[in-house]
């Protein structure tokens, strides 16, 4: 359960229940009740967590059946739980241990329509959408196995490398494709 792996990292990196607390604005007994299952963590709550600890959501989130609390308008730990379990046909199950998150994102305020395609989804031509923030850029996140994977994105119908990202390898058609290197 994700209370555990919040403990083990909070434990890791030198962390009391109380300085957790603190850095959250929560008392250090909703620390202790996450921490021991007794109470459900609020996706945004989860967000946080991850970002104080320098962790993928992913990380905390390693168990294969998770009860949460998913809340709130705008809740990007939410969409990227659901879309997740939506890929896999199954709602209780949002990541296997072996996968990792990675996030791609690509600044075009001025595009329609983005999505990302690589060896990891077969290259589709359809690729995995991305959704546009309020400053123009566009993100998915997906789950990984740790590997090597080419990728490209998809703008308004033409393809992209990603312009963020100078990791990249020629193609047999004789362009190049992005790389992204997921470490487990």
């Amino acid at each position: 359960m994700y209370g555990t792996n919040i403990k083990r990292i909070r434990e890791k990196q030198n962390v009391t229940q109380e300085d957790l607390a603190k850095r959250i604005g929560v008392s250090r007994q909703a620390v202790c009740m996450w921490e021991t299952g007794k109470r459900e963590l609020k996706g945004t709550m989860l967000n946080r967590i991850a970002q104080i600890f320098n962790v993928p959501v992913s990380e905390i989130l390693s168990e294969n059946s998770i009860k949460i609390s998913l809340t709130g308008k705008g809740d990007s730990v939410k969409e990227t739980l659901m879309s997740i379990a939506r890929k896999r046909g199954k709602e209780g199950e949002v990541m296997k241990k072996s996968e990792l998150s990675a996030t791609f994102t690509l600044v075009a305020p001025k595009a329609s329509k983005v999505a990302l395609t690589g060896s990891f989804n077969s290259w589709s031509k359809s690729g995995t959408p991305l959704k546009k923030d309020k400053n123009g850029a566009w993100k998915a996140d997906l789950s990984l196995k740790p590997g090597k994977y080419e990728y490209k994105f998809i703008v308004d119908g033409q393809w992209w490398t990603d312009p963020a990202n100078r990791n990249t390898v020629r193609n047999p058609l004789g362009s190049e494709n992005s790389v992204i290197e997921i470490k487990g």
